[in-house]
């Protein structure tokens, strides 16, 4: 399902990264209104740490709309945002200070439109529970995806750990996937409670292909992203999706 309907992509140009901030603007600052527009008067949401980051893009194959957006902050574990919000504990993870770490942030998701107004409709005929499981499937192919990405591009660097700034029940259904991240620190007030979790990308899907084989497959592939650099179409012609 995932290669059928979505595509991936390493924002490698200035107008992906366009892309990518201006999808974090949608999510972060109008739908979630975790920052403000108005500090963001071009539309595309950016901070301090964009420079020593990867950003990547999701991209709906049917319609060609761009639907989703995480980067990976890649730096000495003491210059990573973790260590901004969160306090963590260097016993629980092999530590080096010269040594590069990932931090997965700004993860955002949103509907292509022929699913927003499928759901639409569902939701009018009662059937909300269905619809709203539904959006939460797809979104979540989209998360793992990008997730997917991020991770090739961890192993084709020499990167081996990630860090994750999440709340406990999104670590639980990553886990339930098979996904192993362990918590390195205590729960800390960001956007909510939030809890610092470790990943070892190579060695932290073991149990995937026992609780989610179909997903186990795909994160076992070595192409897991393009380049938008690749894409032939000029930037224009590429819509983000719209919020649900």
């Amino acid at each position: 399902m995932l290669e059928q309907e979505y595509a991936f992509y390493l924002a490698d140009t200035d107008a992906g990264k366009s892309i990518h901030y201006a999808l974090r603007y949608q999510v972060y600052c109008l739908r979630e209104k975790y920052e403000d527009p108005a500090r963001h008067p071009n539309f595309c949401e950016q901070d301090e740490f964009d420079d020593s980051s990867v950003h990547f893009i999701a991209r709906s194959v049917r319609t060609g709309e761009w639907l989703g957006a995480m980067r990976l902050i890649i730096g000495p574990v003491q210059n990573l945002p973790v260590t901004k919000f969160a306090s963590l504990d260097p016993a629980n993870f092999s530590y080096n200070s010269r040594t590069d770490f990932a931090e997965a942030s700004r993860l955002c998701t949103l509907l292509p439109s022929h699913l927003r107004a499928s759901f639409a409709s569902n939701s009018r005929q009662s059937r909300g529970s269905c619809a709203c499981a539904s959006k939460t499937l797809q979104t979540s192919w989209i998360a793992m995806g990008l997730i997917r990405a991020a991770r090739r591009y961890c192993l084709d660097h020499e990167i081996t750990y990630c860090f994750f700034l999440v709340s406990d029940p999104l670590a639980r259904m990553l886990r339930r996937l098979g996904m192993n991240i362990e918590p390195v620190g205590s729960p800390c007030q960001h956007r909510g409670w939030r809890r610092p979790y470790i990943h070892n990308v190579e060695t932290g899907y073991r149990v995937m292909q026992k609780r989610s084989p179909e997903l186990y497959r795909m994160f076992c592939q070595t192409h897991a992203y393009y380049y938008h650099s690749d894409l032939m179409e000029p930037f224009e012609s590429a819509p983000i999706a719209a919020l649900a």
